[in-house]
């Protein structure tokens, strides 16, 4: 008797968090119903410094990486953005009901939130998740079409393999050794 393969995707470190945050940056959760002009454009420049945040931070870890010491003027323009986004944490409580158990055990929810914004201060706390995890510099932004994206490998460049292959099929190199097979299938 065959047995069958349950096929799961495999899970990274930080995946998750990682996918969500680029979801966010790239502004693809679609824009919320009611929400003014200038409300949007908010959230369009809140985006856009969080992004420069995170590229300031991956920034600096290679600089620390490089030379073994942090980039004192970088590391002070990251402290200043970072304290524009003061978080609270508010608690809830959540009885936890089993039919296996006599007494409920309270389970804890904290929620994050600044005076940026709920889903703001979500993604603040992303990062700080992610750069505890080594996992920060895993957010990056493709070679090709420069969507953000979470790498799921150290070395991934590119946010698929769509965006992989357009860059190598229009490279110089790509394109010179097309055209050295073409001349050697012709003669």
């Amino acid at each position: 008797m065959k047995r069958k393969r349950s096929h799961t995707a495999h899970k990274f470190a930080g995946q998750e968090d990682g996918l969500r945050f680029a979801k966010w940056l790239n502004n693809e959760e679609g824009a919320r119903i009611g929400a003014e002009l200038g409300e949007l454009q908010a959230e369009r420049r809140t985006r856009k410094r969080i992004a420069d945040l995170v590229q300031n931070l991956n920034r600096s870890a290679e600089a620390y990486v490089r030379n073994g010491k942090a980039d004192e003027a970088l590391a002070e323009k990251i402290d200043r953005e970072l304290s524009r986004y003061s978080l609270t944490v508010r608690t809830f409580q959540v009885k936890h009901e089993s039919n296996y158990k006599t007494l409920a055990e309270p389970r804890w929810i904290f929620g994050w939130y600044s005076k940026a914004g709920e889903r703001v201060a979500e993604m603040i706390f992303t990062i700080v998740r992610l750069g505890e995890r080594g996992l920060l510099a895993r957010v990056r932004t493709c070679t090709r079409c420069e969507r953000w994206f979470y790498a799921k490998f150290n070395h991934q460049r590119f946010c698929g393999q769509k965006c992989q292959l357009l860059h190598y099929q229009t490279s110089e190199e790509w394109k010179a050794r097309r055209r050295q097979r073409y001349h050697e299938r012709k003669f």
